[in-house]
């Protein structure tokens, strides 16, 4: 499946290993996907993020509670990896995903195959995250001031204006 997803899709699901990683957070969740696609300010995800006035550092203080509260998916706040001399081992190994992350990241190909589009772009991983719906990220979004619904009917319009 990963060999589908273009750069900018590529690029965010580093960047939400990089977040939950900063973040303490020993599994990848669906919100730290919307992290990864908001922090890599491109493409049609991050611009219809933009347009309804996400925020990177609020929406990191939101998952970061939400994983606190066991909301951010299933073992997102897990304790993680530590090196030596109980030190965070930075870098250190690859970061699993929580089910419900994996279950966004095969949406997000069921998106792109619905459309007939043949790459996965970050705008379908943001359209996965929503037709997955986790609680923990649609409650990071909603908190955060973004309504789910809106950010769907805006990410398909901006996905339908790249094509």
């Amino acid at each position: 499946m990963f060999e589908r997803f273009a750069k900018d899709a590529r690029l965010a699901v580093v960047s939400a290993q990089e977040e939950a990683r900063s973040l303490g957070h020993g599994r990848i969740g669906a919100a730290h996907l919307v992290l990864g696609l908001l922090a890599e300010d491109r493409g049609p995800a991050a611009r219809a993020l933009a347009e309804h006035g996400a925020d990177l550092a609020a929406l990191r203080d939101t998952v970061r509670r939400t994983a606190a509260d066991g909301a951010a998916g299933a073992g997102a706040a897990s304790r993680p990896r530590r090196g030596l001399f109980g030190r965070l081992a930075r870098g250190a190994g690859h970061i699993p995903f929580t089910r419900p992350a994996k279950r966004s990241l095969e949406e997000s190909l069921r998106v792109a195959l619905d459309r007939g589009d043949t790459a996965i772009s970050g705008g379908h991983v943001l359209l996965g995250v929503l037709r997955a719906g986790d609680p923990g990220a649609l409650r990071a979004l909603t908190d955060a001031g973004v309504a789910p619904a809106d950010l769907r009917g805006t990410t398909e319009r901006l996905l339908g204006e790249a094509a």
